[in-house]
């Protein structure tokens, strides 16, 4: 949370500093993820498939408008990870990160109250925390820490769209999105390890912009 004030803070003090001709704006934005793994060559946890994790997520933005096109750097509290349950059974994976997309935005329609956009960037992430734990008779836990077999950054690309709606002095929007990490987060266990895992998430967030 104090992270999350310090960037806040930074975040107004530079749109006080822009030219005038230039429009800024800063918001806060929360809603829902679904996540889960991408692995390759393999599922290791096979019989048991692969499930999202449901999971909240927030966070804050800062929005630099250039005419019909915007540069929108974030800063979230997103958890990823994942299940590998079958009947009540198996295994979950969750994963603290503050993630930052830096996101280019465009306005399909730049007029009126209601305006669609559609986005596209990437990102970097920082892991606070991974926690594993066994999933039996469809209760899960106790949790323990399994930081040391993740790697602590993570990166890679977000595309989404949604609707602006436009009031006097402030601004609403729902949008959606796809998070797809490029890098490998597994740390091997021997040398023969070849598995890689990677984040991939859908998320549906609601923001309120001033």
């Amino acid at each position: 949370m104090k992270r999350l004030m310090i960037v806040a803070l930074i975040a107004l003090c530079v749109a006080a500093l822009l030219p005038q001709t230039l429009s800024a704006g800063f918001g806060i934005k929360g809603g829902y993820s679904l996540s889960k793994f991408s692995l390759a060559p393999s599922n290791p946890f096979l019989p048991f498939p692969i499930v999202n994790l449901p999971s909240p997520l927030g966070g804050i933005y800062f929005n630099l408008k250039l005419g019909p096109l915007a540069i929108q750097p974030e800063v979230l509290y997103v958890r990823m990870g994942s299940k590998f349950e079958l009947e009540g059974t198996g295994l979950q994976y969750r994963m603290d990160y503050i993630q930052v997309p830096v996101l280019l935005k465009l306005s399909v329609i730049p007029l009126g109250p209601i305006r669609p956009v559609i986005y596209a960037g990437g990102y970097g992430a920082y892991l606070l925390k991974a926690n594993g734990a066994i999933i039996e008779g469809g209760a899960v836990g106790p949790y323990t820490d399994t930081s040391d077999q993740f790697e602590k950054y993570d990166y890679g690309v977000v595309g989404g769209a949604g609707i602006e709606f436009k009031l006097p002095g402030i601004s609403f929007s729902i949008e959606g999105r796809y998070n797809y990490g490029l890098k490998n987060i597994w740390i091997p266990v021997d040398i023969d390890d070849t598995m890689a895992w990677k984040n991939r998430s859908m998320m549906v967030l609601v923001g309120i912009g001033f």
